[in-house]
């Protein structure tokens, strides 16, 4: 059976310090989208064709693509990556990491961002022209790299995917797209796990093992400055049959050896 080819992708983690907790924003899907169907999930989604005009007409600022290449280890593209990391925040959670031209925090209040995520999901605008008429550039220097993520093999959806990491907008309120998304939520990470625990929330094993890396931090500055400075190793996990019951295992993890050949799709 021919491999399905991972598409590339998208996730940010957006984070906080709140009532001496550090907190993060994870939304919930709808159960009437196909992909992670009811699930608790980061905002993020796959690579767009709008995020490579993003970059055509310079709408960006605070990275530019030889130092995002270096830290995804790729020789191109790696730009576009952060691009889609933004748009999906705001198309899921309408929260916006923009700056000025001259590299100044923006003060976007509810009702302008609700207003300009209207204006997208009817189609009446691009993203690119939204940022364009607004005179705004994408913040893609408050973004850290945090994870790198490949579906497993044999999946018939399969995806490559970055994650990162950002403090969340200063007086800027997320708010689910009620499309996608249906519902969001700022918790910690021990409460978020304790809730998959006990079968209350659903996730995928990329999210639980982020939750997981998180939960050793005590807040925001803790967070960034790791991911700065740690190595991102790319993770594929596989499928294993245990006791007539598939699991799902990542390196390290018992059986992972023995599940077979990895993808052998270029990093």
């Amino acid at each position: 059976m021919e491999q399905k080819e991972p598409r590339p992708a998208s996730t940010i983690v957006m984070i906080r310090n709140h009532n001496e907790l550090l907190e993060i924003l994870m939304l919930r899907r709808s159960l009437a989208v196909t992909a992670a169907s009811g699930a608790h999930v980061f905002p993020g989604g796959v690579l767009d064709e709008v995020d490579s005009d993003v970059l055509r007409r310079g709408l960006f600022t605070g990275l530019d693509e030889e130092r995002a290449a270096q830290r995804l280890s790729l020789e191109a593209g790696a730009l576009t990556f952060y691009c889609a990391a933004v748009r999906e925040l705001f198309e899921e959670a309408g929260l916006l990491l923009v700056l000025d031209p001259q590299g100044r925090t923006l003060h976007l209040g509810a009702h302008q961002l609700s207003a300009w995520r209207a204006e997208l999901l009817s189609g009446s605008l691009t993203w690119p022209d939204l940022l364009e008429r607004e005179d705004m550039r994408l913040a893609l220097g408050e973004l850290e790299y945090l994870a790198h993520w490949v579906t497993p093999v044999g999946r018939s959806r399969r995806f490559d995917t970055r994650f990162f990491v950002a403090l969340a907008p200063p007086g800027q309120d997320a708010l689910a797209d009620d499309s996608e998304i249906v519902e969001h939520v700022w918790t910690s990470a021990a409460a978020a796990l304790e809730r998959f625990e006990t079968g209350e929330w659903s996730m995928l094993v990329p999210t639980v093992r982020t939750l997981i890396s998180l939960s050793t931090h005590g807040n925001v500055e803790d967070v960034v400055r790791a991911a700065a400075t740690s190595s991102v190793p790319r993770i594929q996990p596989r499928e294993i049959e245990r006791d007539g019951r598939t699991f799902v295992v990542v390196p390290g993890d018992s059986g992972y050896s023995d599940a077979g050949e990895a993808d052998p799709t270029p990093r």
